[in-house]
């Protein structure tokens, strides 16, 4: 049995699209999250959050064989405006990454409906403290933005924060090895792909929305039809390399330049 994970960004209606800040590269529409999460659940699909998959890896309890687990980075305020509503709709739960330092800030969910999203059956996780990429810190950095995001979180929330998800996809062993000694049980990260009893809970895949976005051809994965794996990955392959090549600030500054607002 292979699960996937789908990682979606901000979410917003057509009428904010146009003056959202977010990157336009992982913004999508209200619309066509709901077109998503409507057709898993009319092929029967359920959704595990990141606790229960672990759960399951470690062969403690069962799960469905449809299963989805589905994450929300960044903290959003859409994703207590607009994702929760949805999720609730259809029946899914979700895992929301939060940068801790962020919550509160405009355009960023509150404390208030944080904990709302843990009364709603929602998980909540780490996406470091200010989402700065992981590997391009130092050791005390590092384990700041490790320790401190779970502290915060778990002081404001009042529950243990056991996963993580790294910014940007940015990845490494040294940096797996940090959240493993921040007392982390899983970390997701950007590498495409599924998740089996056998991944590595400190680098288990995702799949990331975004643009161009094709409700159909994100199903088809989760599905497990290969030749949608390909195309992802070798979008994914790309952007990688260009960030090697360029590095993080000149990729951003070259993807503004080709698409404004991004």
């Amino acid at each position: 049995m292979r699960i996937v994970a789908l990682t979606f960004h901000d979410v917003v209606t057509k009428e904010e699209s146009a003056s959202s800040q977010a990157d336009v590269f992982y913004r999508i529409t209200t619309g066509e999250l709901e077109t998503v999460l409507s057709q898993l659940r009319r092929l029967g699909y359920q959704a595990a959050n990141s606790k229960e998959f672990r759960v399951w890896q470690e062969a403690r309890s069962n799960l469905s064989k449809r299963v989805v687990v589905l994450t929300f980075d960044d903290g959003y305020a859409s994703h207590f405006e607009s994702v929760a509503p949805l999720l609730l709709r259809y029946r899914f739960s979700g895992t929301f990454f939060v940068p801790a330092a962020l919550v509160g800030r405009s355009g960023y969910m509150s404390w208030d409906q944080l904990r709302k999203l843990v009364f709603l059956g929602m998980e909540i996780g780490s996406h470091g403290l200010s989402h700065r990429p992981f590997t391009q810190l130092s050791r005390q950095q590092l384990d700041l933005e490790l320790t401190g995001s779970k502290r915060l979180l778990e002081d404001n929330l009042g529950i243990p924060i056991r996963a993580i998800a790294a910014p940007g996809g940015f990845w490494s062993a040294s940096v797996a090895e940090a959240v493993r000694r921040a007392g982390y049980e899983a970390a997701w990260v950007s590498t495409i792909g599924t998740n089996g009893p056998q991944t590595n809970p400190l680098a288990l895949r995702r799949v990331v929305v975004r643009r161009p976005f094709s409700a159909e051809r994100i199903v088809s994965m989760v599905e497990g039809w290969q030749p949608a794996f390909w195309w992802a990955s070798s979008q994914q392959h790309t952007i990688q390399l260009l960030k090697r090549l360029l590095g993080v600030y000149r990729y951003e500054q070259l993807k503004r330049r080709l698409v404004p607002n991004a």
